[in-house]
């Protein structure tokens, strides 16, 4: 069974990964994965070419789950204090000229939920400058 999802674009992250080529391609990545696992979404983006466990920062082992074309994909669904560890990765990343956008993958049933995160993006719009793409799986 192909799991469902629902998206939320901040700051025009979806005109940002057509014009990198990349949208049709996450949301086919997405629409191959058959589980919530961490695991097996990375590893579909692997196979469709993505950088896998991406470092951040030389001085730490902060890792994106994938990466490409200045594209970082963070996969959470775990902790909402997670979501905002990643934001803050992801301002670092933007700062650094390594981030064009933000794809955040979460759950939309469970914590951190995709209606949870897309608040906490709303209360942090002031500081997150860059776009995010946030997709919630059912």
């Amino acid at each position: 069974m192909m799991v469902g999802f629902e998206f939320f674009s901040f700051r025009g992250a979806d005109k940002v990964l057509v014009g990198k080529g990349l949208l049709e391609e996450v949301k086919s990545i997405l629409q191959s994965v058959l589980e919530l696992d961490h695991a097996e979404i990375q590893e579909c983006f692997r196979s469709k070419g993505w950088a896998s466990e991406w470092k951040i920062a030389r001085e730490t082992t902060w890792r994106w789950d994938a990466y490409k074309d200045k594209v970082a994909v963070s996969i959470e669904f775990s902790l909402i204090d997670a979501v905002h560890r990643d934001f803050l990765r992801a301002i670092l990343a933007q700062k650094r000229n390594d981030l064009d956008v933000l794809v955040y993958v979460t759950s939309a049933l469970e914590e951190p939920r995709f209606r949870n995160v897309k608040r906490d993006i709303g209360i942090f719009s002031e500081i997150l400058t860059f776009p995010i793409l946030l997709i919630g799986l059912t």
